[in-house]
């Protein structure tokens, strides 16, 4: 499972950000700046393996993790160079940045559509009893239930429903309960306690429990168009929460746990392989998503840095100084530096506390 899980990871990371990539490349060529090199992996040439028409040198990199493409002069001081990106007009720079990011959340709503055609998108009106997301810092996390775990029963009684596992738990809180589970083809009981919480249904103040799992569902091939329209909904719902997730945590409103460093990413997608392939591909279209969205952070060095700096210079009319652009580079550097540092710290804790997915 631990090489599946890698070679999963490495190929999803490869393919997202090569998605990525061929975005900026393709508006780039359309605004006939010269593109130098694209590339899939990094570090150490591999393999050189064509050159266009247009001299574009497409290539293979030693480590099989993203990708690159160089466009020629894209520093500040390299608008003299003929077909250079500072040789451009503001709105062909502007395009060519933006490209990226639009790339990846198309990708995810192709790799949606595909999934859909072939192993079929998750139903809603198809609950499973098996276990597709535990939450963090919640009572299901603390009692040890994992992704992929198969609920038989609740305090001995058989559970042959989502709907009646779900009033069972909701009739609990705060008091212990007792899930026998499948998990690897071995029975286990394990005891949770439902958090109270209270809701409002129907104007009626209720006090219920819950434990912190969301719950697969049964998959469905469609037909094409109905495919096209799910997955376009998917990604459309997947943009919102993204977008909303980090308005909560900028506001304080969320809950840090939620966030991850390639730790979490490696623990989610070693979870999804114990679903199947296609939650591992559903993971990757989701992922693709959130990488296009988080792009657009305006953040220097991240491509809505950018988009950020090219507004500026929209309203300046003048671009910004070479010595300027290093200035806010560096200090773009240090932020993500700094996010990173942060996540990695915190998946770290995960790991030695258990919290991460499992």
């Amino acid at each position: 499972m631990l090489l599946l899980t890698i070679l999963y990871l490495v190929g999803m990371f490869t393919l997202l950000v090569v998605a990525h990539e061929l975005g900026h490349m393709w508006v780039a060529k359309r605004f006939k700046m010269k593109v130098e090199e694209f590339a899939v992996g990094i570090g150490p040439l591999l393999a050189r393996l064509w050159r266009g028409r247009d001299g574009t040198l497409y290539t293979l990199r030693a480590l099989p993790l993203g990708g690159f493409v160089k466009i020629a002069g894209m520093m500040p001081d390299e608008a003299h160079v003929q077909g250079s990106f500072q040789s451009k007009p503001l709105y062909a720079r502007f395009l060519t940045v933006l490209a990226g990011p639009v790339a990846s959340i198309l990708f995810g709503f192709i790799l949606f559509v595909l999934i859909g055609i072939t192993a079929g998108l998750p139903s809603p009106e198809k609950p499973l009893l098996q276990v597709k997301l535990v939450m963090p810092d919640t009572p299901a996390q603390q009692a040890g239930l994992r992704i992929g775990d198969i609920l038989l029963s609740i305090n001995g009684e058989q559970v042959k429903s989502i709907e009646q596992a779900t009033e069972i738990i909701r009739a609990h809180p705060n008091k212990p309960i007792t899930l026998e589970l499948q998990r690897d083809g071995e029975r286990l009981r394990i005891t949770v306690v439902p958090r109270e919480e209270e809701v409002t249904e129907n104007g009626t103040t209720k006090r219920i429990g819950r434990i912190g799992v969301l719950w697969n569902h049964a998959r469905q091939r469609e037909p094409l168009g109905t495919a096209i329209v799910h997955a376009a909904y998917m990604t459309v719902a997947m943009t919102f929460g993204v977008v909303d997730g980090l308005r909560r945590l900028i506001f304080g409103q969320g809950n840090i746990h939620e966030v991850g460093s390639v730790i979490s990413i490696a623990s989610a997608t070693n979870a999804m392989a114990r679903l199947g392939f296609a939650e591992v591909a559903t993971f990757a279209a989701q992922f693709s998503v959130m990488l296009g969205i988080i792009n657009l952070l305006p953040i220097p060095v991240l491509d809505g840095g950018y988009l950020l700096i090219f507004t500026i210079e929209a309203l300046r009319r003048r671009k910004l100084s070479p010595e300027a652009m290093a200035r806010v580079q560096m200090a773009g550097l240090v932020i993500v530096l700094m996010i990173f540092i942060t996540v990695f710290s915190l998946d770290i804790y995960k790991l030695l506390t258990g919290k991460l997915i499992r």
